[in-house]
């Protein structure tokens, strides 16, 4: 067999690997052999195989059942992307001071490749995070305030892709979801040097961020703040102020 064959068949058997771990993350009490050849239109011994390699490695288990579930591998996948999304200590003082001022929650996001990721959140039990926002990679960015403000960064093009690949669902009845209007929007942002999102993301929410920058003027992240939109209409201009504030701090100490 030549290499180039070879390698034709690496590629194919780690494309299937991925597919495997894909649709078993996507069900929640796991699949069945059967199941997954089926999906992957994969034949049953070749779904064994590439089953099997994977419980070796401890990315799936099976169950009594017979019903494939993540391993322990994965987690720790997802404990080692958290681990390299680690905050400065001096950053991570400035999001506290931030939310001190604010009472609310601070939340700084960067850069992962192409996508968006959050890397500390500044929280307290008077002042809680949105529970879907955790350390990690950020879905649904285009209806955040720290995501419209990542997007603004891109031109138009890039934005497309972005959302091309990773879509724009509406998950709060405000959501913007249309191209054409959050294009409009992320051009707002351009001008502005800041973001804002009022029930897009959570009902009865909102959400401000600004840039932060690096020394060449590029935006490499946002930090934003996260309470409610009435407590937001009533005090917009304050919040804004701290998070300006807040990204000129951690511009400055990158």
């Amino acid at each position: 067999m030549s290499a180039t064959l070879r390698e034709a068949g690496g590629i194919r058997s780690a494309d299937r690997v991925l597919q495997i771990l894909d649709e078993v993350s996507g069900d929640a009490e796991g699949l069945t052999a059967a199941e997954l050849a089926a999906r992957l239109e994969l034949s049953t011994a070749t779904t064994y195989r590439l089953l099997a390699t994977l419980q070796t490695h401890d990315y799936l288990v099976r169950g009594a059942d017979a019903r494939y579930t993540l391993g322990r591998a994965v987690d720790g996948l997802g404990r080692a992307v958290r681990s390299q999304l680690v905050a400065t200590p001096e950053v991570r003082d400035i999001l506290a001071r931030m939310r001190d001022a604010a009472r609310a929650p601070a939340y700084l996001t960067v850069f992962r490749g192409d996508d968006i990721a959050v890397a500390h959140v500044a929280d307290s039990a008077a002042h809680p995070r949105i529970g879907q926002l955790h350390v990690g990679f950020a879905e649904a960015v285009h209806v955040t305030a720290f995501g419209k403000l990542m997007l603004a960064a891109r031109d138009d093009a890039e934005v497309r892709w972005f959302l091309e690949r990773r879509g724009a669902a509406a998950v709060a009845r405000r959501s913007v979801t249309g191209e054409r209007e959050l294009l409009e929007q992320l051009d707002e942002v351009r001008a502005q040097q800041i973001a804002v999102e009022i029930e897009e993301y959570m009902p009865k929410l909102a959400c401000i961020a600004a840039p932060v920058k690096s020394r060449s003027g590029r935006t490499v992240g946002a930090v934003s703040l996260s309470t409610t939109a009435d407590d937001f209409a009533a005090r917009a201009h304050e919040l804004e102020r701290i998070v300006r504030r807040g990204a000129w701090h951690v511009s400055s100490s990158q």
